[in-house]
């Protein structure tokens, strides 16, 4: 029991170590939780299926997958700087914002970047295997519980802020939310760049 209870507090830490620190996938949670917390929550899932898919494929083709870890982020860079052109521009408008193919586009949305997602590549391929290499069902239920109870407590987090500070509040988490993924958009692609140049020049 001492040792279920570990391998389910390992996983726990391992899961809040992987979905709170500030990064694109949060910035996107936040943009999209303005609409309500279940939109943000829908990036959230979408991020969380990512991590499921990456952690099958780190257990099962981690040695023919590292080689190309580097295109990685060319491709994530990419996807983020679409989706922060998305957000920076002007509403043409809100009809159907809140309708559910509108929150099934955001699961996709946050499918698509935790699956290009440099960072989370990178830390399943780091962190990610001490979590396999101990491969638990206490320890997965624990990684998952911990980014399940942040992408439902971060958006009502958000939300509750628009709804006391106001109109000027939205526009701030909005524009910094874009301007952030932005900037790990061009991050990501000049380490990708550098990677690249360093694998030519001798």
């Amino acid at each position: 029991m001492i040792d279920a209870a570990y391998d389910y507090l390992l996983g726990l830490a391992l899961g809040l170590s992987l979905a709170v620190p500030p990064g694109p996938m949060n910035a996107l949670i936040a943009a999209e939780a303005l609409k309500t917390p279940l939109h943000g929550t829908a990036v959230g899932a979408g991020a969380m299926s990512a991590d499921a898919t990456l952690m099958v494929v780190t257990y099962f083709l981690y040695g023919l997958v590292k080689p190309y870890v580097s295109y990685v982020y060319f491709i994530g860079g990419g996807v983020m700087m679409y989706l922060a052109v998305l957000m920076l521009r002007p509403s043409r408008t809100v009809a159907n914002a809140h309708g559910l193919g509108n929150v099934l586009r955001n699961y996709t949305k946050g499918y698509v970047m935790g699956i290009t997602n440099p960072y989370q590549i990178g830390w399943w391929l780091s962190a990610g295997l001490t979590l396999i290499s101990i491969m638990g069902v206490f320890s997965i239920a624990g990684l998952f519980t911990g980014i399940l109870t942040w992408i439902i407590a971060y958006p009502l987090a958000v939300y509750a802020g628009k709804r006391y500070l106001g109109g000027k509040y939205e526009v701030i988490v909005k524009a910094a939310s874009g301007i952030a993924i932005m900037g790990f958009a061009l991050y990501f692609m000049y380490i990708g760049l550098t990677l690249l140049f360093r694998g030519i020049l001798p």
